[in-house]
């Protein structure tokens, strides 16, 4: 019989171990519009801003 290893995971997962997510206050997020470090337009504008995030 072969053992099997299930594993669910999402966004907020590593909250309880103090670990900041994208959506609070002073989360990933709140540094950067969207707009210019995660889409092509951005890409294009600020590459490197966008390597760094």
């Amino acid at each position: 019989m072969k053992k099997r290893l299930v594993v669910l995971t999402g966004a907020g997962v590593s909250q309880e171990s103090g670990i900041k997510t994208f959506r609070d206050s002073d989360g990933l997020w709140e540094n950067y519009p969207v707009e210019e470090v995660a889409s092509i337009d951005g890409w294009y504008k600020n590459k490197e801003l966008m390597l760094r995030f």
